[in-house]
């Protein structure tokens, strides 16, 4: 058994999806689902069984997570107590790094990460994701030092500006409808608002990005709302199959590497400002610095 698996059971435990707990953790979904396995295998039990929304944990699944938490507090007092005598202080400073993001700006992170972690690998990072108004208030503690975030059009920027939280831009998206190439919707040039509440609609379950879609749809009881979910595979295959529509960005499109699903715009959607937060209040640290020169240059380069 190897403690990380502990720490994938938690994460999976609270998002109910491998999908979701794959970006959050940065490994595949392939990586994810071997080393439940091989946790499931050296317990002897199934820890969690499919359901309708993603995974649920099994009453075994359950006791586990307890324990494992239990275990990782207990490891980590073991490692903050042999701090003063590890052999390697001397030789390696290991820096730490805190961020918050936002949820949909997290399709970037692996491989920003991949890049950061190559050309400093001894820096400990520490991401979590977080709403807009949280991330602000986390820099104003000092917190953490960066936020990732993609702010919708209708975000109140005077709450920055009254927070001393400076907001570099970097691109704008608007939310589109995907649905399947074999759909007869496929054939439409530009949906309304009106068009999509008269269709099946998948969603993911989320509350950042449900309050968007109550700002675009009003009361989201008026949608057709089939499936909600936070996992991406359930959510392509009810699209796929269930020839429902899926409303996300093309960054986050791109992401399902998909070539059987289709975008198409919609008539007075909204636009997500993608960036990052700052604080004025607090100066970034050198490693901060070299974290954003390689966001900067992955977000350049176009690769995402």
């Amino acid at each position: 058994m190897r403690i990380e698996h502990l720490y994938y059971l938690i994460d999976i435990a609270k998002t109910k999806s491998i999908t979701l707990s794959a970006e959050h953790l940065f490994i595949s979904q392939q990586g994810l689902s071997q080393a439940i396995h091989k946790l499931e295998t050296d317990l002897d039990v199934s820890l969690f069984q499919r359901c309708r929304q993603g995974v649920s944990l099994t009453d075994a699944g359950n006791i586990a997570v307890e324990k494992a938490k239990e275990m990782i507090l207990k490891y980590e007092e073991l490692l903050h107590s042999m701090e003063p005598y590890s052999e390697t202080k001397s030789l390696e400073i290991t820096e730490k790094l805190f961020i918050s993001a936002t949820p949909f700006i997290s399709n970037f992170l692996p491989h920003v990460l991949d890049l950061f972690r190559k050309k400093y690998p001894a820096v400990n990072l520490h991401i979590e994701e977080q709403k807009p108004n949280e991330i602000v208030t986390r820099l104003n503690e000092g917190c953490i030092e960066i936020g990732l975030v993609t702010l919708p059009e209708y975000y109140d920027y005077q709450h920055l500006e009254n927070n001393s939280i400076l907001f570099e831009k970097v691109h704008d998206y608007t939310l589109l409808a995907c649905v399947a190439k074999s759909s007869p919707l496929a054939k439409k040039k530009l949906f309304s608002i009106f068009e999509i509440k008269k269709q099946p609609v998948v969603v993911y379950n989320h509350e950042p990005y449900l309050e968007i879609l109550t700002h675009m749809f009003g009361d989201l009881s008026q949608l057709n709302i089939i499936v909600k979910t936070n996992s991406r595979e359930i959510y392509t295959k009810t699209i796929l199959h269930s020839k429902a529509v899926g409303i996300t960005t093309l960054p986050d499109f791109n992401l399902f590497n998909e070539k059987s699903m289709v975008t198409i715009p919609i008539k007075d959607s909204i636009s997500l400002d993608y960036g990052w937060l700052i604080s004025r209040k607090y100066p970034l640290s050198p490693i901060a610095e070299n974290f954003l020169e390689v966001y900067k240059a992955y977000l350049a380069s176009g690769d995402y």
